[in-house]
């Protein structure tokens, strides 16, 4: 635990001083400091043991293995037909220079750990990029030592519509000249593109920019409680409807085997989110922008957030049906780096430490419960790896 704990503190502490920083006008200053904070996370993921992630054994070695054997970047990716390309085409740069899958490891997390922070400081306007990186260090950087394609494409997609939803603002509040936005908006759909290539998974976040041009359209609370009631809905009743529609032999047998036996409920994980839903229901109207106006910030961000952390409670519940789908829910997920600094910076700044330190109880609390008393992602303990940094000469275990 202590590893994990130890390199969570650095990282934190570096982003703190980076933030310190640039808001006392040096950016450029504040690159070392973010740099230096990417990286001691990512150390980590490299130079752990083979046995840290489920996902390694899964594909992780065997896909590094694979590329090994393959002479041209074309015969690398055109192979392993279950393995997404843009992972088999990493994969393959990476044996060019060594054949220690550590190393794999390593620019996976570099990767993930970039575009996370890059798409924390297109919000740094509205929330804590501190708060936001110590959020993603104990909700999910667990997740990325296992499930390391999907969160590839999570981190690439969260960064490009972060900058979608900055373009956006900037429309609206600063008027650049149309190239300019152009430009970046195709930037945008390049990131989430590469983030579909990492993942199939990754074409969800093609839904996103579509759902906030909705409610920018349509700014009306109704419309988006209403909207996530009738997704908990098809989502907790589907069952019951599927096992109907297959009496029937309108779908196929295998279909069963996504089914619950009863109403899809996850109780765990629900009761998990409810601390800091709950007071982001109470401050909705602060919360959302509904009371005050703040530059850079309009009240379609408050509410696609909120959305965000109402639809991950939702699809949280698929983890009763088949805990692979569970994964899906990590694309609403991410914005829990941004709801829960938002809460933190829209309270009375005599109420802010408190709620500070409540949170960060908050996430020791639940990184302790997820991945050291249920095991989640097989992370704990870690186990350091000597021969992490060896260029060549490391035995691949593949199962």
């Amino acid at each position: 635990m202590f590893p994990y704990l130890i390199t969570f503190f650095l990282s934190i502490v570096l982003c703190a001083a980076a933030e310190r920083v640039w808001q006392r006008h040096h950016m450029a200053l504040s690159i070392p400091f973010l740099a230096a904070s990417v990286l001691a996370p990512t150390f980590l993921a490299g130079a752990r043991d083979f046995s840290v992630g489920t996902d390694i054994q899964t594909y992780g070695n065997y896909v590094f293995q694979y590329v090994l054997n393959r002479n041209s970047l074309a015969s690398a990716v055109r192979g392993m037909r279950e393995i997404d390309p843009l992972y088999k085409a990493l994969a393959y740069e990476i044996a060019q220079f060594t054949d220690n899958p550590h190393w794999l490891y390593f620019f996976t997390a570099l990767i993930i750990c970039g575009f996370t922070m890059a798409g924390l400081l297109f919000y740094r306007r509205y929330c804590s990029v501190t708060l936001g990186w110590t959020c993603f260090l104990f909700l999910f950087y667990g997740d990325t030592l296992n499930t390391m394609r999907q969160c590839l494409a999570l981190a690439v997609v969260f960064c490009g519509f972060s900058l979608f939803v900055r373009i956006r603002n900037d429309q609206i509040y600063r008027r650049r000249p149309w190239p300019v936005y152009a430009a970046g908006f195709a930037l945008c759909l390049v990131l989430l593109y590469v983030g579909v290539q990492f993942h199939t998974t990754g074409m969800i976040a093609v839904c996103l920019p579509v759902l906030y041009l909705f409610l920018e359209r349509v700014p009306l609370k109704w419309v988006q409680f209403f909207f996530v009631i009738a997704c908990m809905a098809v989502i907790m009743f589907y069952s019951p409807v599927a096992r109907g529609v297959l009496r029937m032999g309108f779908l196929p047998a295998k279909f069963s085997r996504y089914l619950a036996k009863g109403v899809a409920v996850a109780l765990k994980p629900t009761i998990l989110r409810l601390p800091f839903v709950i007071p982001i229901l109470f401050y909705y109207d602060r919360y959302c922008g509904f009371q005050t106006e703040e530059t850079g910030f309009t009240r379609t961000d408050g509410m696609f957030i909120t959305m965000m952390l109402f639809l991950e409670i939702c699809t949280v519940q698929l983890r009763s049906v088949l805990p692979a789908l569970y994964r899906i829910s990590y694309y609403f997920g991410y914005f829990r780096f941004l709801a829960y600094p938002r809460l933190v910076r829209i309270l009375r700044r005599d109420n802010r430490a408190l709620v500070t330190a409540l949170l960060v109880a908050y996430l020791v609390v639940v990184w302790y419960y997820q991945n050291v008393m249920q095991g989640n992602n097989e992370i704990y303990p870690y186990v350091y790896a000597p021969d992490w940094w060896f260029r060549n000469g490391v035995a691949i275990p593949v199962n």
